[in-house]
């Protein structure tokens, strides 16, 4: 049901929507223009110079100049990140000395997921459709909770604006790459539609010749999205957006004997957003924001006999509903706050149970301009999840303006990362080397199952070290600088 509910977002809205377009009177919705302007940082559309925090916007003209077709490439030429590969061949970010599962990704404000011990693979995010991608260094737990611990990375996708436009293009690399792509966006009125196609594929390359393994086996992979955004009153806008990705990749392992073993990798992605948003006045404005995500990787091995000899599944759903309210009551205070509920399972082999992840979460936070020159910025968030302590994370922020073209800024903020399923329920044995690896929850029974079988010769760390909930790792950051502004552009 849930996957219906996503093609029907996908394609039928769009198709109905766009055989109505052509009735409605010319365009009265306002557009944000985003080029210098983030909303990350604070959850409110703020200057880029502006904001307390630090920050960085990588525009729709500066990722053409750089000629990349995956977001890796293109984070990979920003001065402060780094892309490291992982173990699957993908590529991972680190940020301020953080590695990739302390950064939050999100599109659109929203997170992915599907880590692979705990790497989000960058790579999947094809850039044909981005406007722009907002860079927050430094904690920023204060907003968005777990794994934001280092910073956060928003990818903002394009937005229509008045009237039809499409692109085409077709790019071929080495490697024998193939990256073909394809949009639409339409806006008139109330109605706005945007909706892309993405296909990219690799022959593969081989960086060790000497070993017959290649370094990245061949694979192709598929990308669509689609936004429906329709002004239901003069305050209320709805939109309902969703995302879809497929890859195939096959694979080949040669064995220290000369049998080789081969397969496939499949890997399976799709949500759906569904948002209303209320500004009854200049003052107070709302937003109800639902999202389901699932994430689904399958891989196989065959004999040289066609025989089955090994294969693994990692399932993986997110919802999450959200409420949040703005209320600016002048020029020199605002407020933001929301609350909300998570829910997360995960489905995998090498794991003892089907685990389940529910959390509530508050947060709050207040932006002042005492005068024209300071800008203090206070958050705070509550964490309460059903598998590990509650958290709480606080953050100051200010900024003081000597001119309109130098300022001084300093942030400190207190970050946390929550133990993930396979931290706490991997369940692992490679019988051949003689090790177990296992998770903090599946410890207790594991071990005390290797004892009975007489596989432990003694133990170090008893049972009881587990009786307690696990504790999320946590850091406190501290960011200080001086801004220097030369022209105004």
């Amino acid at each position: 049901m849930r996957f219906l509910l996503f093609l029907s977002s996908f394609f039928i809205i769009p198709l109905l929507s766009w055989g109505q377009a052509s009735q409605l009177p010319l365009d009265s919705l306002s557009v944000l223009e985003l080029e210098k302007f983030v909303i990350t940082a604070t959850r409110m559309e703020r200057e880029l110079y502006s904001l307390p925090v630090p920050s960085q916007v990588i525009s729709k003209r500066e990722i053409t100049a750089i000629n990349s077709v995956r977001l890796g490439d293109v984070l990979n030429e920003v001065s402060g990140l780094i892309t490291v590969p992982d173990f699957g061949g993908g590529t991972g970010l680190q940020l301020q000395g953080m590695d990739s599962q302390y950064i939050l990704i999100l599109i659109d404000g929203v997170p992915l997921v599907g880590r692979q011990a705990g790497t989000f693979d960058i790579s999947r995010i094809t850039v044909n459709n981005i406007e722009q991608i907002e860079i927050i260094k430094g904690s920023s737990s204060a907003l968005y909770g777990t794994e934001a611990m280092g910073g956060v990375v928003n990818i903002i996708t394009q937005k229509p604006k008045k009237g039809l436009k499409a692109n085409f293009g077709y790019r071929y690399g080495s490697f024998t790459i193939h990256d073909l792509n394809a949009s639409v966006l339409y806006k008139q009125k109330k109605l706005a539609l945007s909706a892309s196609a993405n296909r990219y594929s690799s022959g593969g390359y081989d960086l060790t010749p000497e070993t017959e393994s290649k370094t990245v086996d061949p694979f192709y992979n598929y990308t669509f999205t689609s936004e429906l955004k329709y002004q239901v009153s003069k305050k209320t806008n709805y939109s309902l957006s969703g995302r879809y990705y497929l890859q195939n990749q096959g694979t080949k392992l040669y064995l220290d004997s000369p049998s080789v073993l081969s397969g496939e990798n499949k890997l399976n992605e799709w949500n759906i957003r569904s948002k209303l948003t209320t500004k009854y006045n200049e003052k107070w404005t709302t937003n109800l924001d639902l999202y389901l995500t699932n994430y689904l990787a399958k891989e196989h091995l065959n004999t040289a006999q066609n025989e089955l000899y090994s294969e693994a599944i990692f399932k993986q759903i997110l919802s999450i509903s959200e409420f949040r309210t703005s209320f600016t009551p002048n020029q020199k205070h605002s407020f933001i706050g929301g609350l909300g509920w998570r829910n997360e399972t995960v489905d995998r082999d090498l794991f003892l149970i089907k685990p389940t992840f529910n959390s509530q979460y508050v947060y709050l936070q207040y932006d002042a301009n005492p005068n024209e020159k300071l800008n203090v910025l206070v958050g705070l968030r509550f964490d309460n999840h059903s598998e590990y302590t509650s958290q709480l994370s606080p953050k100051l922020a200010f900024r003081y303006e000597f001119s309109e073209k130098l300022a001084l800024r300093a942030s400190l903020g207190y970050g946390f990362k929550a133990p993930d399923f396979r931290q706490l329920y991997f369940n692992f044995t490679n019988s051949t080397v003689g090790y177990t690896v296992l998770g903090y929850n599946a410890a207790p029974t594991r071990l005390e199952e290797l004892e009975e079988q007489g596989e432990l010769r003694n133990i170090i760390v008893t049972q009881a070290e587990f009786l307690s909930p696990l504790k999320p790792e946590s850091s406190v950051s501290f960011n200080f600088g001086i801004q220097s502004r030369l022209h105004d552009n």
